[in-house]
């Protein structure tokens, strides 16, 4: 659902109430509000109503004290003689507009025949009108042709039209995200890109997994690869479009970090048109449960061989047969003598409760002439199917744009992230999780309800549970057994663009993030489950810090002449980053029960502390020549010199070349189903370097390894391999785009070949030499190939409804 919001100023009572009577609804019968004193209207926009926002026809309002000297009426239709409401009628130089109604037509008052009207509307070429002696006017829009040359935002923010790419590239709009939201960014690109693999999961916290063409693609945020952003740490609302460059050519100028791919993230930085625009979104999603779960039986008792035995199985005695047994009573916390009945045969989804996610946010946004600002809050509160599970998401951004003379350009974005989720254990499908333990070992003679805010038979000494052995009372599991999550995180970056002379352009632009996560685990002392972190009485805090910085500085050329277009950059790039990490945990248990805190611990607490850094230099260029806007050749080389990387090896150099040859330009006259077509091509070289300390030969410490005292081990592997080489991946790919049908359909056709060799292991060798393995280049080439075929299409376009179809289908 969305909000847009209209301010008039300058209205007055008299017309507020006029505007009030005359257009109290909109075609599809969606409320305005209006407010005494100015106008505020409120126009609620489903999917049916996703070409343009209707709105009532405010009256037009004078600038200053200046009268209107002529009143112009006017019909604005598409290309098909069909109307189009929600058009933007505005004369020019002034805040003096108005909207057309659901019928196409319009009403404005300017000030003199000379004043010019502008006529804008999404995916329509504007126009400009001098009024004249005209009064009344029929305004015909045509489809905006730069449509067909659809931009991009391709490696380092550079803008290009996607008939010169020589690599498979495709674009999600933000509105396209924002319309209907998932859970995440992530979640919302499901099925979107092909060779794109989303994988979901239902379960509580657990972020979807994503990998574009099998292996994991950089993210980037207006030009800068953060080290520790992920999509989840975005707000869909702050999108302004995504675009996802397929292969390492696509990525070539971000180093081995784009080796994979780049998804590449423009936020918004101000409203869609002059003056101040609030928004206002809410999703509420709400999750019932499962569509299906393993099917267990409820006719026998725990158990094993047609006996009862509450200790473990479930293969006991026959169940609603008169059979007493000894069972434990939840209410009186004992064993007594009991009808076995099957009163249990529904524990799952008794346990469960109503799931529910909202997302709320609201935005403030200022576009004026020489620059915009935008700042948004978002709220994401998510409610998980078991017990005590909750999340709260928090994004704030802040964005503008600013213009310093004809010359100089700044942009900036700063993104904070906080995120709290108190309690995230006992979801998925594990030997510590909900589902595995009631599903699979709780026998259906006891009703698990029972032991709802009864977990507890000695507060904080004995949980109220019939079971001794290895599994605990879910409610108690719920309450007591905590893992909880705490994430903080901030990402800023500013572009500075100066103009140096026509055609040239020098970037400067610097960007950063922090992060700083707090994680804490608590195991009660009486806890039953002997896996995973088992250990009773266990109460540990791992904090993590760190930082990544990316620094880039370049100068962009481009030029026509003639026929011939050359576009060129070449620049410099550090990145540099450090991870810290302290790591403090009880030892032996906890004194007191019921107090979890390190002060507490049994023994001296176990206290690990680790740290990491790295940093990389890089000079890059890249090369576009282009031929009467129909052949284009690329190349780009790029150099770094890697920290990680032995003395020997630390300076590697990787190209790449690709083209794209547009053939509907070269034939002219086209068929009439026939926009656009092309065919493209790249080779690539791509590089990578080794891990963070991989040839540095280090000791081993263990605190108490003998009684009270502490030990040191020597290095069993050879790490300081001089002559170790970077892992290489030398990748070709051919493809075809195609529009057909006035760009109601697109085709695109990609495939690729990826061979990587060089890649770096450590070998056994013999012990004899005094170590067990080193570090080398191993021989094997490993060849990873695929097909990727996208289809878009417009299946139904009028004034009143947009329907957009997807298909992508993918082999690798």
């Amino acid at each position: 659902m969305y909000f847009l919001f209209f301010y008039f100023p300058t209205l007055n009572k008299k017309q507020m109430r006029k505007t009030l009577l005359s257009h109290i609804l909109l075609k599809d019968r969606s409320p305005l509000l209006f407010v005494a004193g100015s106008m505020l209207s409120l126009s609620v926009l489903t999917s049916s109503t996703m070409m343009g926002a209707y709105a009532a026809t405010p009256p037009s309002h004078k600038v200053g004290t200046q009268k209107a000297a002529q009143d112009i009426t006017g019909t604005i239709t598409d290309e098909n003689g069909e109307a189009l409401p929600g058009v933007n009628v505005v004369e020019k130089g002034t805040t003096n507009g108005t909207l057309t109604d659901v019928t196409g037509k319009f009403k404005l008052s300017v000030k003199s025949d000379k004043s010019v009207l502008s006529i804008s509307f999404i995916g329509y070429a504007s126009q400009e009108i001098v009024v004249g002696t005209q009064t009344s006017l029929s305004i015909k829009m045509t489809t905006d042709t730069k449509i067909l040359n659809e931009v991009v935002v391709t490696a380092l923010g550079v803008k290009r039209e996607e008939k010169s790419l020589g690599y498979a590239v495709q674009k999600v709009s933000g509105p396209s995200l924002q319309t209907v939201k998932g859970v995440s960014v992530g979640t919302s690109l499901t099925g979107r890109v092909s060779g794109l693999w989303v994988r979901n999961s239902t379960e509580f916290n657990q972020m979807p997994a994503i990998s574009l063409r099998g292996e994991t693609p950089l993210l980037v945020i207006d030009g800068v690869p953060y080290n520790n952003i992920s999509l989840n740490n975005i707000a869909q609302d702050d999108i302004e479009s995504i675009d996802v460059l397929k292969g390492p050519t696509a990525s070539a100028l971000y180093g081995s970090r784009g080796g994979s791919g780049a998804i590449i993230v423009t936020t918004k930085k101000g409203a869609s048109g002059k003056g101040l625009t609030v928004t206002v979104n809410s999703n509420n999603m709400f999750n019932a449960g499962f569509l299906m779960l393993p099917k267990v039986q409820s006719s026998y008792s725990a158990g094993i061989g047609g006996v009862y035995d509450p200790t473990d199985y479930v293969w006991g005695q026959k169940l609603d047969a008169g059979k007493m047994a000894n069972q434990w009573n939840p209410f009186t916390k004992q064993m007594e003598m009991r009808e076995l009945v099957s009163s249990g045969k529904d524990n799952f989804n008794d346990f469960l409760v109503p799931g529910l996610i909202t997302n709320n946010s609201v935005s403030v946004a200022q576009t004026g002439e020489n620059g915009s600002f935008r700042a948004s809050l978002t709220h994401v509160y998510n409610k998980g199917q078991y017990p005590n599970l909750t999340s709260n998401n928090y994004n704030f951004t802040l964005s503008g744009e600013m213009k310093v003379g004809d010359r100089f350009k700044l942009s900036s974005q700063m993104g904070y992230n906080k995120r709290d989720a108190p309690q995230i254990m006992g979801a998925g499908y594990s030997d510590q999780g909900y589902m595995y333990n009631i599903l699979v070992w709780m026998g259906p003679e006891y009703r698990l309800a029972d032991y709802k805010d009864n977990y507890w038979a000695i507060p904080d000494v004995q949980q109220n549970w019939h079971y001794k052995a290895w599994y605990d009372n879910p409610y108690f599991m719920a309450h007591e057994k905590v893992w909880g999550v705490y994430e903080n995180r901030l990402n800023a970056n500013l572009t500075a663009t100066y103009k140096l002379f026509e055609g040239a352009n020098l970037v400067i632009r610097p960007g950063f993030d922090l992060y700083n996560n707090d994680e804490t685990k608590r195991n009660p002392p009486n806890i039953l489950s002997n896996r995973g972190w088992d250990t009773p009485g266990l109460y540990s805090i791992n904090k993590q810090t760190g930082y990544s910085f990316n620094g880039d500085a370049l100068i962009m050329y481009n030029k026509n002449f003639g026929d011939l277009g050359i576009d060129a950059l070449a620049g410099a790039a550090i990145y540099s980053l450090q991870n810290n990490n302290l790591y403090s945990a009880t030892r032996s248990g906890i004194l007191i029960p019921g107090y979890y805190s390190l002060n507490n611990s049994v023994e001296r607490p176990n206290v690990s502390v680790g740290a990491s850094a790295k940093q990389v230099n890089s000079a890059y260029g890249k090369l576009t020549l282009s031929y009467k806007n129909m052949l284009f050749v690329d190349a780009t080389g790029r150099n770094d010199w890697s920290s990680t990387m032995p003395k020997n090896s630390r300076s590697y150099f990787y190209p790449s070349v690709g083209g794209s040859f547009v053939i509907s330009e070269v034939l002219g006259t086209m068929p009439s189903w026939l926009d656009f077509w092309k065919l493209r091509g790249s080779w690539t070289l791509s590089k990578s370097d080794l891990g963070i300390y991989a040839t540095n030969q280090t000791y081993g410490t263990t605190i108490g390894a003998w009684n009270t005292f502490n030990s040191a081990s020597y290095p069993t592997t050879i790490r300081n391999a001089e002559n170790i080489l970077p892992e290489t991946n030398r990748t070709w790919e051919v493809g075809t785009a195609a529009y057909f049908l006035k760009k109601r359909l697109k085709l695109d056709v990609a495939y690729f070949n990826k061979y990587t060799y060089n890649r770096q292991t450590f070998a056994n060798i013999s012990t004899a030499s005094g170590f067990n393995s080193t570090l080398i280049n191993w021989d094997e080439t490993i060849v990873r190939k695929g097909w990727e075929v996208s289809l878009d299409a417009t299946i139904l376009k009028n004034k009143d409804w947009q329907w957009d179809a997807t298909a992508n289908y993918s082999y690798n």
